[in-house]
């Protein structure tokens, strides 16, 4: 008949198991012999924690062919160790020889992922070697002290000639990004102030509500309150309306003249009614006077 555990025991045991679900320091090591507290002298066989290392990148990464072998990634390889067979300082001496062999499984299994990848997308091999080395990374070395797993994983870089390659082109489309969002800023800047400045002038001006002929009149004035870029183009803007309102004014008068000396008068009222109409929705009647008093390059002939 088996005889039961004492309490201390069974007290030891289960705070042993709390303590190993709850902190499983992979770097922790515990091997104790256990004898049983009713002085029986049977003692339990010794038990060792597994135990891990994990192998710093080397300086030089390893070399593989992308799509098309015109360009190569730099994959750097991380290697982690595992060994339920001896100490942690024991496992760190013995990797050392298993390195280049690990190296060179890690070559023959990831290559045929990393060929499979657009040579500009590093991130995409990165992911597609590591993949294939979840399924086909594990791996045993049996060492002189015992068994050794390793797991590997690694990081993937373009290739060099690539990177330089590529490296203009994106600094050039980092730049326009930059400027679009800047320029957006800016317009958005110049559209609230222009709008400010409108508010204030009609304030001042008593003139309330702001038409679509007002407005025409004064944004250009506005703006040079607001961004001196953008008075330039307002105004640039506010001399080509002129001249193109200037040129058909013209021709609308020419044919008012032409009416009249063909007796067609009320084709020629008709002309002139027009023209007036026009002058005004364009901001340029006749008895307006301030149009030309207040432009920045004084009256436009």
């Amino acid at each position: 008949m088996a005889r039961r555990k004492g309490l201390f025991a069974t007290l030891r045991e289960a705070w042993r198991t709390w303590r190993r679900n709850r902190y499983d320091d992979p770097f922790e090591e515990e091997s104790e012999t256990t004898g049983s507290d009713e002085g029986d002298g049977t003692a339990l066989q010794p038990r060792r924690r597994k135990v891990f290392v994990q192998s710093l990148p080397p300086e030089t990464p390893l070399s593989m062919a992308a799509r098309d072998d015109v360009f190569s990634y730099e994959v750097f390889p991380t290697f982690q160790w595992n060994s339920s067979a001896m100490s942690r300082e024991t496992l760190k001496e013995r990797v050392v020889h298993h390195e280049a062999t690990a190296r060179e499984e890690l070559l023959r299994v990831g290559w045929s992922a990393a060929r499979d990848c657009d040579p500009a997308d590093p991130v995409a091999a990165e992911r597609a070697i590591n993949k294939k080395l979840s399924v086909d990374g594990n791996w045993c070395f049996d060492d002189t002290e015992g068994l050794i797993r390793c797991t590997p994983s690694v990081r993937v870089r373009i290739d060099p000639a690539l990177r330089e390659h590529v490296l203009p082109h994106r600094l050039h489309e980092l730049t326009l990004r930059e400027t679009q969002r800047l320029g957006l800023v800016k317009a958005e800047r110049a559209r609230d102030l222009t709008e400010a400045w409108l508010k204030v002038i009609s304030e001042l001006e008593l003139i309330g509500e702001l038409d679509a002929h007002q407005r025409r009149l004064l944004v250009p004035f506005a703006a040079a309150l607001a961004d001196q870029d953008f008075r330039k183009v307002m105004e640039e803007l506010r001399r080509q309306r002129r001249t193109s309102v200037d040129a058909l004014i013209t021709t609308l008068e020419g044919a008012r003249g032409a009416h009249q000396e063909a007796g067609l008068f009320e084709f020629a009222d008709a002309y002139d009614k027009a023209i007036s109409a026009f002058r005004r929705e364009m901001g340029l009647s006749e008895s307006s006077w301030i149009e030309d008093a207040i432009a920045p390059d004084g009256p436009v002939r």
